[in-house]
């Protein structure tokens, strides 16, 4: 017999989009967040047993956790996304971290994506003591057993097509566990993966993979870091009613090939530069977020006559603690040495894209002032990269337009989709 579990939760906390972000409309996730300050400084052991039915090959479940410190600011985060769970037995997923000093609370939970049966059980907690020793902590509901899991567990990420419940199908330890049944998810539109839509080019001896969308003037766009063109699913359908819209998957990622070559800003410029020629396209609208926006910077510089006007969303010139906040860099470079030690072309892939964020583009403010073309310098109030790097960028470009999104983070462009695509079609059009 399943018993339902009904989830409501009143607040949408959101997931950092700098590591492995989802697309928009694939995914969904559940959440239970506890008070953490007693264990400020200590470190973490977050464990959970998960298994997969898989009804679409790409399907994948992950364990994630975050450490929500004062001022609604984000410490630690993981989300597994680089080791995608798909195995159809059960097996125990583990994450450790260190739980920031300011923090307030630990969130955590289960991630899942396309069409599967995902089975989530025994999670639980362990946080280092006085005498350096993990101990458990109790998460309520952590096994699913009870009826007072509505009260703990919710979901963070609701999307029509997952339901999550209680079952006692094969749990893995006591009478239940939680499934989230994705036999019901269907993709809306398939961006990134579109028959129809979907174009290669071979350019700097890779395969590019693009699609244009629409009709008008060109409207190229440039995703972030471990995205794909399925990062602008809510901004196509906007933007193709007034654009030709060409958004591409970067080097080595979406459906893009790469060579072995060292990722760099300047490379993945140089990439969009030969597909541009390839397209004998000249004098082209640009929207990068994030990565895209490092990209459109590095474009508009060293391919001058291609850009007409440049939107950038959270994007940076050059990389250190004035840019992100000490921890998260501290946090970044962890997971890249974790990610060394393991072989495995995934995590190597992961690795290779850590080390992109945290070398950054190698520029200084004076560069940016050989750009002629208007630019909007977008980023969220909360977002990743500071302030004050993101008003340096537009002070020292000749032509921009700055717009600093109140109460957003660097997830502006899928959290309020409306908002933002308005901001940037309005830029657009006062710029012909």
């Amino acid at each position: 017999m399943k018993r339902c579990v009904p989830l409501v939760i009143g607040w949408l906390l959101l997931l950092p989009s700098f590591l492995w972000a989802q697309s928009a409309d694939d995914w969904g996730a559940f959440i239970q967040r506890i008070p953490i300050a007693a264990h400020q400084g200590k470190h973490f052991r977050l464990q959970a047993a998960v298994k997969v039915d898989l009804l679409d090959s790409t399907a994948e479940a992950e364990v994630w956790a975050r450490v929500d410190r004062k001022d609604n600011r984000t410490g630690f985060f993981y989300n597994m996304m680089d080791k995608p769970i798909r195995n159809n037995a059960w097996q125990v997923y583990a994450i450790e971290g260190k739980i920031d000093k300011d923090a307030e609370f630990l969130a955590f939970g289960g991630l899942y994506s396309r069409s599967g049966r995902f089975y989530f059980d025994d999670f639980q907690l362990f946080v280092e003591d006085d005498q350096g020793q993990l101990a458990r902590i109790p998460i309520p509901s952590g096994d699913f057993e009870d009826d007072s899991v509505a009260q703990h567990w919710g979901y963070l990420q609701p999307r029509e097509g997952f339901v999550l419940t209680g079952t006692r199908e094969s749990p893995y330890l006591g009478k239940r566990s939680a499934l989230v049944d994705g036999s019901g998810f269907k993709q809306i539109l398939p961006y990134g993966t579109n028959d129809c839509a979907g174009h290669w080019a071979k350019v700097n001896g890779i395969d590019l993979y693009y699609e244009t969308h629409g009709q008008g003037e060109p409207l190229l766009l440039l995703h972030g870091n471990s995205q794909s063109i399925q990062a602008f699913t809510h901004q196509i359908p906007a933007f193709e009613k007034q654009y030709r819209v060409i958004a591409v998957d970067t080097r080595g990622q979406g459906q893009s090939t790469e060579d072995g070559t060292p990722y760099t800003y300047e490379l993945f410029a140089d990439d969009v530069g030969a597909l541009l020629d390839e397209l004998k396209l000249d004098r082209v609208h640009v929207v990068g977020w994030g990565d895209g926006g490092n990209i459109g910077l590095l474009l508009a510089l060293n391919y001058p006559a291609k850009v007409k006007n440049l939107v950038t969303m959270g994007a940076n010139i050059y990389m250190n603690d004035h840019v992100m906040d000490r921890s998260v860099l501290k946090e970044m470079e962890a997971k890249r040495e974790a990610l060394r030690s393991d072989t495995s072309g995934t995590a190597q892939h992961a690795a290779r894209l850590l080390t992109l964020l945290l070398t950054g583009p190698q520029r200084v403010y004076e560069d940016l002032q050989a750009i002629q073309c208007p630019v909007l310098v977008m980023s969220g109030e909360n977002d990743l990269i500071k302030e004050d790097h993101t008003r340096g960028i537009a002070a020292h470009l000749p032509n921009s337009t700055l717009h600093i999104a109140k109460g957003e983070d660097q997830y502006f462009p899928v959290t309020h989709p409306a908002k933002f695509n308005a901001i940037v079609l309005d830029f657009l059009q006062k710029n012909p």
